[in-house]
């Protein structure tokens, strides 16, 4: 049987291409172009390089790489030699917050359990196994940050990634808006030099201009931990796109850690993160899309007297209600947790570990591993021929040792992914088995479980036993970031009871106090705070905040002034105390202090708007008329500078204008009760102007 002339064709042109994009690769290679997938992330940008270790010399004249300076507050202090020695064998363990240890630090970090273990199992290697693991970092940054590592000379990468992936989605969503079949197809070019070459040739071809532009769409080269900021929960939303396309890029980067490693000679382990899914609710609940008002109605009343029934401990007839408020909407987080607690409760816990697990599958602020995660890892892994140390598994066999049930939770994880020293010293000896098995530690004749199990209460017992109070903290932390306010105050309160009076649980106690509506008790805790650490940064201002509210304008102020003699450049206060001084009906020091704040930060909208309201009300239009439109080029879209526009407008005798405005600001902001009230006023003034029959100037509030 012949083959038909056209088939041969299209096989021989194949075949030609196949043959000219390989010697293409080939000469590339001759020149040291390396693919991209070594060398940068394809997808995410980095605004710069900031170097992990750097060189330092010891007294005896020895190179070590030690931990930067300025990389301390995100990871373990670390140090060794720049030059392994010959018996040497060096592992480098990467990872988020988990890998560092939180909430114990490196010692007893299933990095610091692999260290001493290896060591007492196999005296006869010199182990170097070194904490690179840094707190908020997702996959991407442990990419790169084994990009540098690499010139280290490992011998071991032992990865554990995917906690923190959608912590920075804020950041980098907008690098990742384009089509799913764009993202698939960059990724896999990215792994040949053609690519490269390309992309180096259109970036040298590039206008500075547009050169700029991406620098300033690119991720800065440090993480700020996501738990000190204000924004929470609320700040995300369901974007099953956008979470498709991290999942993608996720795959992606644990494709690019296998092939790191790999050009620098270095074996890899991956290990699958266990997280907390019976103790740990969801951060963030969402309706699915579509439902309509009645649904949401028919669904809110299923819920709410399930839950009464729950409270009750009539687990039936909540569970019957939860169950038919699934069939309304089975995409709210919160319903499948509850769910799963009722299960757990009748003792179904096949059924409730399901539950739990769909909860943490449709969190809209996913901060614990998804099981497509979990997925990618086992697949990338078999794929690659990578070792995978199965974390989950180790700490099933321990629950179903211990407990009746293997859900996981407090048990052995204080939070929603942090295992305790206990979880975190099985996954070392785990490790530690894996090294065995590959050959590459031998363990001597004495070493056995019983051995292991003494060394871990030599080790437990060298500790601080304020640890558990240390770990409450964190726990408090991460509840008040999720707006779990209650469950917050509840834990700084056990951390107090460990740790005795404490500056950092005072304030902290009176954040969750005050959110719950504790107001007296907030001003407790916050003075409490100051007999401890008078010069405790926030504090003061805090305390002006709350006596401001009540009606203590002098007290507040008073406050704001120290704060402001400890850190004179806090543009916030000082525009607090402005507002503090306009409400004493002081102008002079108001204005003094807004302009101060605008100095310090000249795009804090908030103080331009209140100044420009100030103006306004002093009759200094056009000098009111500047800070707005300063104003809208920093966000147009606040709703307070358009309704400060309008007042001036109509002042000016712009009535359409000025309805143009008020229209906008409400457009923007539906309840804004003051926009509201400016735009009838406006229009009951004009219609009373108005000649009978003429409605020339009458207008719509959203007449354009």
């Amino acid at each position: 049987m012949t083959c038909p002339d056209g088939f041969k064709n299209i096989l021989l042109s194949v075949i030609a291409v196949t043959v000219f994009f390989g010697a293409v690769e080939l000469v590339l290679a001759s020149f040291g172009v390396q693919p991209e997938l070594l060398t940068e992330d394809p997808l995410v940008g980095f605004a710069e390089n900031v170097p992990q270790f750097v060189e330092a010399t010891r007294p005896d004249g020895t190179v070590i790489l030690r931990t930067a300076r300025n990389k301390r507050g995100l990871f373990n202090y670390q140090e060794f030699p720049r030059e392994k020695g010959g018996n040497s064998y060096r592992i480098f363990c990467l990872g988020g917050s988990t890998t560092y240890g939180r909430p114990y630090g490196d010692r007893v970090s299933f990095c610091g359990w692999l260290r001493t273990y290896l060591k007492a199992a196999d005296p006869t290697r010199n182990w170097e196994v070194i904490n690179a693991g840094g707190i908020s970092f997702a996959s991407y940054r442990v990419a790169r940050l084994m990009s540098e590592l690499s010139h280290y000379q490992p011998d071991l990468f032992i990865v554990y990634s995917g906690q923190n992936e959608f912590l920075e989605q804020r950041s980098y969503g907008a690098l990742l808006e384009m089509p799913a079949w764009v993202l698939n197809l960059n990724a896999a070019l990215s792994g040949t030099r053609i690519y490269t070459a390309m992309k180096d040739m259109i970036d040298a071809l590039q206008s500075d201009s547009l050169k700029q532009a991406r620098q300033r769409n690119k991720l800065s080269g440090e993480v700020d931990e996501i738990l000190n900021h204000t924004a929470g929960p609320s700040s995300y939303h369901r974007d099953d796109d956008l979470k498709q396309q991290i999942i993608t890029h996720y795959r992606l980067n644990m494709e690019r850690m296998v092939r790191i490693a790999r050009s620098s000679g270095a074996e890899l382990i991956f290990v699958r993160p266990a997280i907390n899914i019976k103790d740990m609710s969801p951060f963030k609940s969402e309706h699915r899309e579509g439902l309509s008002e009645q649904a949401r109605k028919d669904w809110e009343a299923l819920y709410q007297r399930a839950m009464e029934q729950q409270a009750a401990g009539n687990a039936g007839e909540a569970l019957a209600g939860y169950q038919q408020a699934l069939l309304i909407d089975d995409r709210y987080a919160e319903l499948h947790y509850r769910i799963g607690q009722v299960f757990f409760g009748m003792g179904r816990y096949d059924e409730a570990e399901q539950a739990f697990r769909n909860a943490v599958e449709e969190d809209i602020a996913p901060l614990r591993i998804l099981d497509s995660m979990q997925q990618i890892i086992a697949g990338v892994a078999a794929e690659e021929g990578v070792p995978l140390v199965d974390f989950p598994a180790i700490i099933r066999e321990a629950y179903l040792a211990e407990y009746d049930h293997a859900v996981f939770g407090r048990e052995f994880f204080p939070d929603h992914v942090h295992a305790n020293m206990e979880g975190y010293r099985l996954l070392g000896l785990a490790l530690l088995d894996e090294l065995v098995r590959q050959g590459v530690a031998v363990a001597d004749a004495s070493w056995d479980t019983a051995r292991s199990d003494v060394i871990a209460q030599e080790l437990i017992a060298g500790l601080d036993p304020r640890v558990e109070g240390h770990t409450l903290i964190n726990l408090g932390r991460v509840l008040d970031w999720a707006g779990k306010f209650n469950e917050a105050y509840n834990s700084f309160q056990r951390a107090l009871e460990i740790l005795g009076p404490n500056p950092v649980i005072f304030e902290r106690l009176a954040r969750s106090s005050y959110q719950l509506g504790k107001t007296d008790e907030a001003l407790h805790y916050l003075r409490e705070t100051l007999v401890l650490a008078p010069d405790m940064p926030g504090v003061h201002a805090r305390l002006a905040m709350i006596l401001g509210k009540q009606g203590e304008t002098d007290a507040a102020i008073e406050h704001c002034l120290v704060e402001i003699e400890n850190n004179p450049d806090d543009y916030y206060v000082r525009s607090g105390l402005a507002q503090l001084y306009e409400k004493k009906g002081d102008t002079a020091a108001a204005l003094e202090h807004y302009q101060a704040a605008l100095r310090i930060k000249p795009d804090h909208v908030f103080s331009r708007i209140k100044l420009a309201y100030l103006l306004i009300s002093l009759e200094r239009d056009a000098e009111a008329l500047a800070h707005i439109q300063e104003a809208l080029q920093v966000n147009p879209d606040q709703h307070q500078a358009h309704n400060a526009l309008g007042l001036i407008m109509k002042k000016q005798g712009k009535y359409q204008q000025a309805m143009q405005q008020f229209s906008e600001a409400l457009r923007l902001e539906p309840d804004y009760a003051e926009a509201e009230e400016n735009l009838q006023q406006l229009q009951s003034e004009q219609a009373s102007m108005a000649v009978p029959g003429d409605l020339s100037l009458v207008t719509t509030p959203f007449a354009p």
